[in-house]
């Protein structure tokens, strides 16, 4: 037998397929489908990719983002892709050498408990305000321009789009994909499948998010961060 050598299935799939696919699991064809079937599916899946942007992180939408700070600046406008921030941390460079300090998270009523919100330091703290265009407070604010705040981001998936688009999915996320896809389309057209095919959705989407991780030892510390307002 002869291997293909190939590996295009999930970098080069347009996103008519997986329409096919999910159309076929609940027993409709490729060729019985009009321009409206086409438009509800890239719809659904629009809903489907809101749906998993809420339930956890998609490694494959976290991006790493740096912004130069200048001296007492309290924010920092974020994009309205950006669904959560993780590591945020600020660099100094010195000599050649940089030297990067993690920043703690802390909730909107801890920022807002901060009696001095313009107070200047190194900043050790960050308040995630998530807003539609979501914004990041500093605390301290920055004493110098002399920092640069680097934050990993996690972004909505890019919109469908055209039937003949790539996906931005990676592979191993298309059978979860095609799954929810087809439950949202048997409510629709077959909801007498929908409940057999929400139970195979599930653990398609379970299969997906369980390899969708860091594969690192869990070490849980201490922040000393924590509650400094001084």
């Amino acid at each position: 037998m002869t291997l293909t050598g190939t590996y295009d299935f999930g970098v080069n799939t347009e996103l008519d397929s997986v329409i096919v696919e999910a159309y076929e699991r609940i027993g409709r064809q490729a060729s019985d489908l009009s321009a409206n079937d086409v438009q509800s599916a890239i719809r659904s899946l629009s809903y489907l990719c809101a749906e998993w942007a809420n339930k956890g992180v998609n490694l494959w939408e976290v991006s790493l983002n740096n912004s130069a700070l200048t001296q007492g600046q309290q924010s920092i406008t974020l994009n309205s892709k950006n669904v959560e921030v993780f590591q945020v941390y600020r660099r100094t460079t010195s000599g050649g050498i940089n030297t990067d300090i993690m920043l703690s998270a802390i909730s909107r009523a801890d920022y807002a408990g901060i009696p001095n919100k313009q107070q200047q330091s190194s900043p050790t703290q960050y308040y995630f305000e998530r807003t539609i265009t979501p914004t990041m407070y500093l605390w301290p604010t920055p004493d110098s321009s002399a920092y640069t705040l680097y934050y990993y981001t996690m972004n909505f998936t890019q919109d469908p789009g055209n039937p003949t688009n790539t996906l931005d999915v990676p592979q191993r996320w298309f059978d979860a994909m095609a799954a929810g896809m087809a439950v949202r389309l048997a409510v629709k057209w077959a909801p007498e499948k929908s409940g057999l095919l929400q139970g195979m959705a599930d653990i398609a989407y379970q299969a997906a998010a369980a390899e969708d991780r860091e594969k690192v030892p869990t070490v849980i510390k201490p922040s000393l961060l924590a509650g400094r307002y001084a």
